[in-house]
């Protein structure tokens, strides 16, 4: 008996060292696992700040640059620094904190730098106003150069930590309000906190002031309506009693809507419909189409009989795609015979029953006006020279497309063939005869779209 209970008591030591052993493998890989990440955040932030020091020395360069070349050349710089900003601040661990100001001004510094990087590319300098804007953001861009560089330092020095996020929003929150930062994230909140005013750049760019201030042009100016009127609207869009429809709720944002269910054969569905002007905005509904009895061409018909009914002017049909048994139409508006991509209408047919089962008009409310259309100054037969001759033009037509500032330019549009088969669409301003936009079509049995 006194055998076994040794060898008992041997087993359960051996028992213990083992798994001491396998608890302090365990505490170093962990270990080993937060030096990699710590490491991995170190040289994020470290390329972070790198990027933001040069965006700086690039800013305080190109505010003296003379010549177009040099701009171009300085602007390229800092749009590729811009975009190494971001993904950098991307890897960071500060999925919690609100970064609005910090990464707002490093995309709109690579927006604005590639918009300018683009106009001087053709030999054209910025204008005055672009000098003061670049003389603005390299103040900015200075003052965020100098606090993360003031960062890196304290995270080198061991009095910062980038990585235990956590812990320190926690303890920040029960500390007063002049406590010092000791993580790169509390010092990342008091920069938002005091970060200076962005100047509102107006240029040819997506991020551009007057892109996210722009007002819906086809209701500016039009009376505001109220949530009964919003149900009327709704009932004769659709078709139904008014009594099948009932105010359900509104909505903000840059085209306040109010939503107003409606009862229809089909289901229930949503409408909404603009507060200025009570037009419809979009139809939503779940439904799905259990056969395809309607060709896609049929159902280009179906719709632009459905435009032609309710309300909207001459309409071109551009491309569609076909998922799950419905096809989705878009349509682009037409003004003396040129077609205005930028106002988009898409329309949803249930390819089962031929049913409109989807409306969208954002783009067509946004950008839908009677524009004075610019004089063609290059023909036709002009701007095909422009398009490469590896490539068969198999179709012209005038069109106004945006830019990615959500500006608008008269272009000759060509439909082409590639030696591959590949059909492209290559756009030439119809004023300047250079080259805008160059788009691929990719073709299959569901539809057409554009890349």
């Amino acid at each position: 008996m006194r055998k076994k209970n040794i060898l008992l008591i041997s087993y359960l030591i051996a028992a213990v060292f083992a798994f001491g052993g396998m608890s302090y493998k365990n505490r170093l890989d962990i270990e080993r696992y937060d030096r990699f990440i710590n490491n991995a955040y170190q040289r994020s932030f470290t390329e972070l700040v790198s990027s933001i020091n040069e965006i700086d020395t690039a800013l305080s360069k190109v505010k003296y640059s003379t010549t177009a070349p040099m701009i171009n050349a300085i602007t390229t710089q800092i749009f590729g620094k811009a975009m190494a900003a971001q993904m950098s601040l991307g890897e960071l661990p500060f999925s919690d904190i609100d970064l609005t100001e910090t990464a707002g001004f490093i995309t709109r510094v690579g927006d604005y730098a590639y918009a300018l990087s683009v106009l001087t590319a053709g030999g054209d300098m910025p204008l005055q106003k672009d000098m003061e804007n670049l003389q603005s953001l390299s103040l900015t861009a200075a003052a965020l150069s100098s606090k993360l560089t003031q960062i890196e330092a304290e995270v080198g020095h061991g009095t910062m930590s980038i990585s235990k996020l956590k812990t320190s929003e926690k303890r920040v929150d029960r500390t007063e309000e002049n406590a010092s930062p000791t993580t790169v994230g509390d010092s990342f909140k008091l920069i938002e906190s005091e970060f200076p005013e962005i100047p509102t750049l107006i240029y040819d760019g997506p991020f551009s002031g007057h892109v996210e201030a722009q007002k819906p042009l086809l209701i500016d100016g039009m009376p505001e309506v109220d949530a009964e009127t919003a149900r009327l609207k709704a009932a004769e869009f659709l078709d139904v009693p008014l009594e099948k429809t009932s105010s359900i709720g509104n909505r903000g944002g840059r085209i306040p809507a109010y939503l107003v269910n409606a009862s229809t054969d089909r289901g229930d569905v949503t409408v909404v419909v603009t507060k200025q002007g009570g037009v419809v905005l979009s139809v939503i509904d779940g439904f799905s189409a259990d056969a395809a009895n309607i060709s896609p061409e049929g159902a280009v018909d179906i719709a632009k009989n459905f435009l032609a009914d309710h309300w909207f002017p001459e309409m071109h049909s551009s491309y569609w795609t076909v998922n799950n048994n419905v096809a989705l139409i878009n349509f682009a508006s037409v003004q003396d015979g040129v077609i205005c991509y930028p106002d988009l209408v898409k329309v949803s047919v249930s390819l089962d029953t031929g049913s409109i089962i989807g409306f969208e008009a954002v783009g067509y409310v946004t950008n839908h006006t009677m524009r004075n259309l610019p004089q063609v100054i290059v023909p036709e037969i002009e701007a095909k020279k422009v398009v490469s001759p590896s490539l068969t033009i198999l179709s012209h037509a005038l069109t106004v497309i945006p830019t990615d500032g959500k500006l608008e330019v008269l272009c000759h549009e060509f439909k082409c063939l590639s030696p591959e088969g590949r059909h492209y669409l290559i756009y030439v301003d119809a004023q300047t005869g250079k080259e805008k936009k160059i788009l691929i079509l990719l073709e299959d049995e569901g539809g057409t779209l554009t890349i």
